[in-house]
């Protein structure tokens, strides 16, 4: 009768006196109504048309007494028989005796519980009066009060929650539901952050005084007429069986930020509330996994979930033509949500290993193969079995060079890959870290994979940095440690020796002119970094020999940098002007790395190694000087092509690079390092001297002062050198160029040299190519040939006398025209060698005539016997002319030619 009465009213159209009257008739019959199946189907058609009418008001009284079958349907005793076939099913899980236990009270439930939620599903996904969302909301949340704890069942989540939260969050921030959105984001972070106890919890129920005030405020600034009623809902501490569900619902809130035609402000709340939402996951999770009684599996389970979640949102970010900047802005922070919030001990343990099943890496190509002796053992690649940190750099890197090709404001991305980055090293293994990064990095050699280089190096300097003690990275010689930081510093000059193609910077719109120099600029910020980083692996640790092997170890890297780019040098005239700007930008860098190196070589303590500050000498050797000298010499050879001899800011560089070695030059002593430093330098130094017309004043002096301190270090070796013929064919070349060289302070430093060194000993083998060089010179006066020694002189002297072969006489006439007069000159050696004067008493000795002198003198002294020309002095000089004019013959000159008398020296001797 009752029944019949509210249909009556409904045909005739009062809809709300009608569904007002079957709301108090469902309250009477309470828990009766489901003993008569007929009868409440029958009832249940009245709301269902009421709910589907578009009257507002309508809506409203459906949904106030739909409240009442509510209390009908959801009572004590079924969530009590409810309830214990959980408990139980929790505790036996398959056991037949579980699932007999309320099985037909507990199927009950559920159809009861999906009938009450058919069309609260129906208003909320639909686009209804906001206050009618409202109501629906609050009935709703009437239902999660009344399932008491029941509301905590998967089964139960499912069903009740699943719907509700995926239908709001799917609609989106927007301007008409923004308040739904924050309420169920709210119940949403209220049951997660229950397990990490951040709310009070009680028997009696949880409320979060947070979505009480929030929801009260908003439900009365929407009507007078609808009411907001807070129910208490009954929270228990989830488990890690509900991080599906929770991983969903953020999936679909993080959705927005993917759609093109959402406003930027409803992108950045709907990112906001993914990262808070994640956020809570993940603390809720570390609690979780914190239980000793966790199966090792349950954790797997959990890793591989949260994994797979990160994995599919960053690909779909990635994905061509799909998200966005937002979204992959966005996926970067969860993964770097996931190092901060998770524990080292989960993430980087060898026990829990996962597949590196990323597209990405399946796709990519290995650009660079010498890094395989070294790198093999942390060489990644696709399903490769690592751990779970490593998937997350992996990941991380990989997402961060997809953005460097469509979007050019990288540097909050670039800040979080080096917060990121010294976040690892300093939680993690930091060799293995590194290792993987640089293997990762070096199959990326495009055109913007230097700006992932650069967050990288500054978040190893700021590890480096942060640390008192490198304790991870201070290991033996030629350790994995430092090689790694050896490639890592390697990269930038591996990157610019390659395609020049791939260095032009990705400019739309843009002029060649606007490019090169945006790459000019970049590459002086590359050049700022790497000083830093070598600057800080030098100066944190104390051990010497361990910094000489690792810049040994960097120096051979890059002379292999250099050597490769050596061929497009050499044909550097056939290059364009874009490209000669892109290789001078190349020799720029190499130029400021061998500069940063001798540097720090020369600030550096290394009294242990024989490179000091002073001037004392010690007796071992610097073990990476060798290197540390080809490197600068190769770049001194290239830096004298002709692309680089005009350009301004390679001479500038090349100046640097002189001072430098200048320094280095003047702490060294030891004879193997001077005789090394002068052999792997003396082919680009003959280069610079063939030079004649360098346009830079400042590499002119320079190049003086650096020669000038070559020729000292030679004089003040320890053991001395030996200036012999050996050592001056090795100089040969070089003397060549500088003893005739038109910048005086190479050819005056020199020619000293010489008179110091060569010009002192008393006999030499000239070099063939330095003959012409020493004749001008030597007959310019200004060098010292070879050194003849006062005693070798005086037995010339000896000798000479003792045979009667007259060194040098004079012949004057007579009164008789046929009688000549012949004196033998004295004191020879004056007059061959001035200022070596041979010893002479204060009385000269008067020395003994031999009998031909004595014939010669009788022949003087009888001139009156000669008329009959039968005189002994006609006739012992009957085949000499004496006449007057014979004294100025080629054979007079000849004995008086200082060079002849040498050489009838020698034949005495």
């Amino acid at each position: 009768m009752l029944l019949s009465r509210m249909k009556d009213l409904l045909n005739k159209g009062m809809k709300v006196q009608s569904i007002q009257a079957w709301g108090w008739f469902i309250r009477i019959l309470g828990s009766h109504a489901m003993k008569n199946r007929h009868l409440i189907n029958d009832m249940l058609k009245l709301p269902e048309q009421t709910f589907s009418d578009r009257n507002p008001q309508v809506q409203l009284a459906s949904q106030a007494a739909w409240e009442g079958l509510i209390d009908a349907l959801i009572h004590p005793q079924i969530l009590d028989i409810r309830l214990e076939a959980i408990l139980e099913n929790d505790v036996q899980q398959s056991k037949t005796s579980a699932k007999n236990i309320g099985e037909m009270q507990s199927n009950r439930f559920f159809k009861s519980t999906k009938l009450i939620m058919t069309p609260l599903k129906g208003i909320i996904s639909s686009k209804c009066d906001v206050s009618v969302h409202l109501t629906c909301l609050n009935t709703w949340c009437y239902l999660l009060h009344k399932l008491d704890t029941s509301v905590n069942s998967p089964s139960v989540i499912e069903l009740v929650l699943d719907p509700v939260f995926e239908a709001i969050f799917r609609s989106g921030p927007d301007c008409q539901s923004i308040w739904l959105w924050d309420f169920c984001l709210g119940l949403l972070d209220d049951l997660i952050s229950l397990k990490f106890g951040d709310m009070s919890f009680d028997l009696n129920g949880q409320v979060s005084p947070y979505l009480s005030d929030r929801l009260s405020v908003s439900g009365a600034s929407i009507s007078s007429k609808s009411s907001w009623k807070c129910y208490p809902i009954k929270w228990l501490s989830q488990d890690l069986g509900h991080l599906g569900f929770y991983l969903k619902m953020i999936s679909i809130i993080i959705s927005h930020a993917s759609k093109q035609t959402a406003m930027l402000q409803t992108k950045s709340l709907a990112c906001n509330a993914a990262l808070r939402i994640f956020g809570s996951v993940l603390k809720a999770a570390q609690t979780e996994l914190k239980n000793e009684s966790l199966s090792y599996e349950t954790i797997m389970l959990c890793l591989k979930t949260i994994l797979g979640f990160i994995k599919m949102t960053c690909e779909g970010a990635c994905t061509e033509g799909g998200a966005g900047n937002d979204l992959i802005l966005t996926s970067l922070k969860l993964i770097e949500v996931v190092t901060k919030e998770s524990s080292p001990s989960i993430l980087g343990s060898p026990l829990y290993k996962v597949a590196l099943d990323l597209k990405y890496v399946g796709n990519m190509q290995i650009v660079d193969l010498r890094n395989e002796n070294f790198l093999h053992q942390s060489s990644i690649a696709y399903m490769d079995m690592v751990s779970p940190m490593v998937y997350l750099i992996v990941l991380y890197i990989s997402v961060v060079v997809q953005l460097t090709l469509i979007s050019h404001e990288l540097d909050h991305v670039l800040q979080g890959l080096q917060k990121l980055f010294k976040f690892v090293l300093s939680h993690y293994d930091p060799l293995e870290y590194l290792l993987v990064s640089i293997d990762l990095l070096y199959k990326h050699k495009g055109r913007n994979c230097m700006q992932i280089w650069m967050a990288m190096a500054k978040g190893l300097t700021d590890y480096i940095d942060g640390a008192k003690y490198l304790y991870q990275l201070k290991t033996e010689f030629n350790s994995s440690s430092y090689t790694a930081v050896c490639y890592l510093l390697s990269y930038p000059f591996l990157v610019w020796s390659s395609s020049l193609e791939i260095l032009i910077p990705l400019e739309v719109g843009g002029s060649l002119n606007d490019s090169v120099s945006l790459s000019g600029k970049k590459l002086q910020h590359t050049v700022e970094v790497w000083k830093s980083l070598y600057g800080s692996i030098c100066t944190t640790n104390s051990i010497s020999s361990e910094i000489n092997n690792f810049t040994a170890d960097l120096c051979s890297m890059l002379s292999q940098c250099l050597d490769e780019k050596a061929n497009l040098f050499e044909c550097g005239s056939e290059l364009d002007v874009s490209s000669m700007d892109l290789t001078l930008n190349f020799l720029f860098l190499s130029g400021e790395g061998i500069v940063c190196v001798l540097e720090q070589i020369l600030s550096s303590d290394m009294n242990s190694d024989g490179i000091i500050s002073g001037h004392e000498c010690n007796c071992r050797t610097f073990s990476g000087i060798n290197s540390v000298l080809e490197f600068a010499a190769r770049y001194l050879k290239m830096s004298c092509i002709k692309i680089a001899a005009e350009s301004a800011t390679c001479l500038v560089i090349s100046s640097r690079v002189f001072s430098a070695l200048a320094g280095l030059l003047g702490c060294i002593h030891l004879k193997q390092d001077i005789v090394s430093f002068f052999e792997i330098i003396s082919s680009p130094a003959l280069q610079w001297l063939s030079h004649v017309e360098i346009p830079d004043q400042r590499v002119k002096h320079q190049l003086g002062i650096l020669w000038s301190e070559i020729l000292n270090c030679l004089q003040r070796s320890q053991p001395p050198i030996m200036f012999d013929t050996s050592f001056l064919k090795l100089q040969a070349n070089l003397l060549e160029k500088a003893l005739c060289h038109p910048n005086s302070s190479i050819s005056d430093p020199t020619i000293a040299f010489w008179n110091t060194t060569y010009g002192m000993h008393t006999k030499l083998d000239y070099p063939s190519n330095l003959l012409h060089v020493l004749d001008k010179l030597s007959r310019n006066g200004r060098i010292n040939l070879q050194k003849r020694s006062v005693p070798f002189l005086k037995r010339c002297y000896s000798t000479l006398a003792d045979e009667t072969v007259p060194q040098r006489y004079r012949v004057t006439a007579t009164h008789n025209r046929s009688s000549k007069r012949v004196e033998l000159m004295g004191t020879i050696v004056n007059q061959f060698e001035k200022g070596d004067k041979l010893p002479s008493s204060s009385k000269p000795k008067k020395r003994e005539l031999t009998e031909h002198q004595k014939e010669v003198r009788r022949a003087q002294q009888g001139r009156d016997r000669d008329c009959a020309r039968h005189g002994p002095g006609i006739w012992t000089y009957t085949s000499v002319d004496f006449s007057q004019g014979n004294e100025d013959s080629p054979e007079s000159q000849d004995i008086r030619n200082p060079e002849a008398i040498l050489e009838m020296f020698r034949k005495a001797a």
